[in-house]
Order: structure tokens, then sequence, then C-alpha cells
């Protein structure tokens, strides 16, 4: 699942690093945007939230082959994004240059664990993926995905690629923020 996780968010990490710069150094341009996206999915259950530079706010959760647009009310009762983890994990990897910040979290003493925290931080955006495997034979496999800075085409493309989403909840979601 970790797998999946990371594959979604690699090209809005790929769009992060990708801040106009010239060749002295100097910010072109601003390509970031405040829309934020988050992908929060429990053994067969994806729920994706979009959350506008204004406030608005729309979610659609997935399960078993069917998806439903989600009211005001029980978006709220998803609460803040938790991180998966109860226990800190070290940091494994991290590489920190000007204008980006890459860090892994994960149990360094089980190389087979699929347990690990990402972070991304990068031209005005972050991205944070939180995969939790849980115990060997328990079926409690968690993801959580989280991008910040993303722009209105980033937010479009989020909820058009998300494969489990029906067409109709889609539509229903994008003019739930403005898209």
């Amino acid at each position: 699942m970790r797998l999946l996780m990371l594959a979604l968010a690699l090209p809005l990490m790929l769009a992060a690093c990708d801040a106009s710069v010239s060749s002295n150094g100097e910010q072109l341009a601003d390509a970031t945007g405040g829309y934020t996206l988050e992908v929060r999915a429990v053994e067969g259950v994806q729920t994706y939230i979009v959350v506008a530079p204004d406030g608005r706010r729309t979610a659609g959760r997935a399960a078993e082959g069917a998806s439903a647009l989600l009211d005001e009310e029980a978006i709220q009762g998803l609460g803040d994004m938790q991180p998966l983890n109860t226990e800190p994990q070290p940091e494994v990897f991290a590489l920190r240059l000007p204008g980006v910040d890459i860090s892994v979290a994960a149990d360094a003493d089980n190389p087979n664990s699929e347990s690990a925290s990402v972070r991304v931080n990068a031209g005005g955006r972050s991205v944070h993926v939180d995969a939790d495997e849980g115990a060997p034979g328990d079926s409690d496999d968690r993801a959580n995905v989280r991008i910040t800075g993303a722009t209105e085409e980033d937010a479009r493309d989020f909820i058009n690629d998300a494969e489990e989403i029906s067409a109709e909840v889609k539509t229903q979601m994008l003019a739930a923020v403005g898209l």
C-alpha cells in the first residue's frame, strides 16, 4: 500500500520540486497554489479531500466499488489527518538543500517494515506520505497522503485521477470547490 500512496503522490512531489528558477537562482514565478489535497486509505476504503484557498471543501469516499460525496457534517467528522504510527520513528534519510527538504522516517532496525513517513517540502509545496502496514496477518493497512500548496490544475487532476471515484461524484466534487 505504501508504494501505491507514493505512486499517487509522485507527480505532485515532482511538481513541487519544479519551482521556476533562473540560471542565477532567482525565483521567476510562484508556481504554487493554495489547495490542500488529501487521501486517507484504510483497508479498502479511500477518502479524497480537497480544500480550496477560500476554505470551500469537498470529499468523496470509495469502498467496495461504490463511491459517494460526503456532506459537510461528514467532512467535519473526518477531523485533521493524524499520524498513523503511535511511536515516533527515527529519520533514516534526509536531503536538505536551499528550498528543498526531503526526509524519510522508518524503523531502521526492520528493513522489511512497511511503515514509513515521507515528507517533501520544495518550491512552496509540501507532500507528506504516512503509511502503516499494520501487524502481520492484520487487515489494518493504512496510508495518508497530504499535499499543500497545490494549484487549481493540481486539484482538478487530483479529483479526475481518483480511479475509485465515479464520474458523477467527481463532477460534484469539482463543482463544490469551484473547479
